[in-house]
Protein backbone atom coordinates (compact mmCIF):
# COMPACT_ATOMS: atom_id res chain seq x y z
CA UNK A 1 0.00 0.00 0.00
CA UNK A 2 1.34 3.62 -0.87
CA UNK A 3 0.05 6.26 0.92
CA UNK A 4 -0.89 9.66 -0.56
CA UNK A 5 -1.53 12.67 1.00
CA UNK A 6 -1.51 16.14 0.04
CA UNK A 7 1.96 18.17 0.35
CA UNK A 8 1.05 20.67 1.56
CA UNK A 9 -0.99 19.47 5.34
CA UNK A 10 2.37 17.33 5.32
CA UNK A 11 4.57 20.59 5.56
CA UNK A 12 2.50 21.86 8.55
CA UNK A 13 3.71 20.70 11.76
CA UNK A 14 0.40 20.96 13.67
CA UNK A 15 -1.52 19.02 16.51
CA UNK A 16 -4.06 18.54 14.23
CA UNK A 17 -1.16 16.68 12.17
CA UNK A 18 0.26 14.84 15.52
CA UNK A 19 -3.44 13.52 16.01
CA UNK A 20 -4.01 12.23 12.38
CA UNK A 21 -0.24 10.45 13.06
CA UNK A 22 -1.82 8.88 16.57
CA UNK A 23 -4.65 7.85 14.93
CA UNK A 24 -3.11 6.17 11.95
CA UNK A 25 -0.92 4.58 14.29
CA UNK A 26 -3.98 3.17 15.75
CA UNK A 27 -5.19 1.64 12.68
CA UNK A 28 -2.33 0.11 11.52
CA UNK A 29 -2.02 -1.61 15.49
CA UNK A 30 -5.38 -3.21 14.73
CA UNK A 31 -4.15 -4.62 11.43
CA UNK A 32 -1.15 -6.22 13.26
CA UNK A 33 -3.85 -7.33 15.96
CA UNK A 34 -5.40 -8.92 12.75
CA UNK A 35 -2.54 -10.37 11.70
CA UNK A 36 -2.53 -8.10 8.30
CA UNK A 37 0.23 -6.18 9.06
CA UNK A 38 3.76 -6.86 7.60
CA UNK A 39 5.58 -3.63 7.23
CA UNK A 40 5.89 -0.43 6.93
CA UNK A 41 7.23 2.94 7.69
CA UNK A 42 6.00 6.92 7.17
CA UNK A 43 8.68 8.92 4.75
CA UNK A 44 9.80 12.31 5.05
CA UNK A 45 8.31 14.84 2.45
CA UNK A 46 12.10 15.93 1.05
CA UNK A 47 14.04 13.85 -0.98
CA UNK A 48 15.79 13.82 -4.69
CA UNK A 49 13.93 12.75 -8.04
CA UNK A 50 16.20 10.90 -10.24
CA UNK A 51 15.82 10.54 -13.78
CA UNK A 52 19.11 9.76 -16.51
CA UNK A 53 19.64 13.23 -17.26
CA UNK A 54 19.05 15.03 -13.66
CA UNK A 55 18.93 14.72 -10.15
CA UNK A 56 16.26 17.59 -9.01
CA UNK A 57 17.21 18.86 -5.19
CA UNK A 58 13.99 20.46 -4.47
CA UNK A 59 12.48 16.93 -3.78
CA UNK A 60 9.83 14.86 -5.79
CA UNK A 61 6.95 17.28 -5.33
CA UNK A 62 8.08 20.61 -7.05
CA UNK A 63 5.00 20.41 -9.25
CA UNK A 64 2.73 17.95 -7.38
CA UNK A 65 -0.20 18.52 -5.15
CA UNK A 66 0.06 14.60 -3.55
CA UNK A 67 2.81 12.61 -2.62
CA UNK A 68 3.53 8.76 -1.54
CA UNK A 69 4.18 10.21 2.46
CA UNK A 70 4.69 6.34 3.15
CA UNK A 71 3.99 2.62 2.64
CA UNK A 72 2.38 -0.61 4.27
CA UNK A 73 3.31 -3.83 3.72
CA UNK A 74 0.43 -6.03 4.59
CA UNK A 75 -0.48 -10.28 4.42
CA UNK A 76 -3.38 -10.43 2.23
CA UNK A 77 -5.06 -13.71 0.47
CA UNK A 78 -5.41 -11.63 -2.52
CA UNK A 79 -5.72 -8.27 -4.18
CA UNK A 80 -9.32 -8.11 -3.12
CA UNK A 81 -8.26 -8.24 0.16
CA UNK A 82 -5.64 -5.93 0.11
CA UNK A 83 -8.43 -3.23 -1.02
CA UNK A 84 -10.82 -3.92 1.08
CA UNK A 85 -8.17 -3.92 4.49
CA UNK A 86 -6.89 -0.45 2.67
CA UNK A 87 -10.72 0.81 2.53
CA UNK A 88 -11.13 0.14 6.57
CA UNK A 89 -8.16 3.36 6.84
CA UNK A 90 -10.14 6.05 8.47
CA UNK A 91 -8.45 8.84 6.52
CA UNK A 92 -9.28 6.73 3.33
CA UNK A 93 -13.07 6.99 4.76
CA UNK A 94 -13.14 10.50 5.25
CA UNK A 95 -11.16 11.51 1.86
CA UNK A 96 -8.35 13.05 3.30
CA UNK A 97 -5.89 10.30 2.04
CA UNK A 98 -6.06 7.62 -0.49
CA UNK A 99 -3.88 4.31 -0.75
CA UNK A 100 -2.50 2.63 -4.16
CA UNK A 101 -2.30 -0.81 -3.88
CA UNK A 102 -0.41 -2.77 -5.40
CA UNK A 103 1.17 -6.72 -5.45
CA UNK A 104 4.87 -7.34 -4.64
CA UNK A 105 6.57 -8.89 -8.36
CA UNK A 106 7.63 -12.14 -7.07
CA UNK A 107 10.58 -13.04 -8.96
CA UNK A 108 10.94 -15.95 -11.37
CA UNK A 109 13.08 -18.42 -9.85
Amino acid sequence: MLIREDVQKLRESTDAHRIRMLEMTKWVEGLSESGNYAAGDPLVTMGRYVSKDMVLSDGPFIEAKECISGYISVNAENLDQAVSIAQTCPFVLNGTMAIEVRQIMIPFT
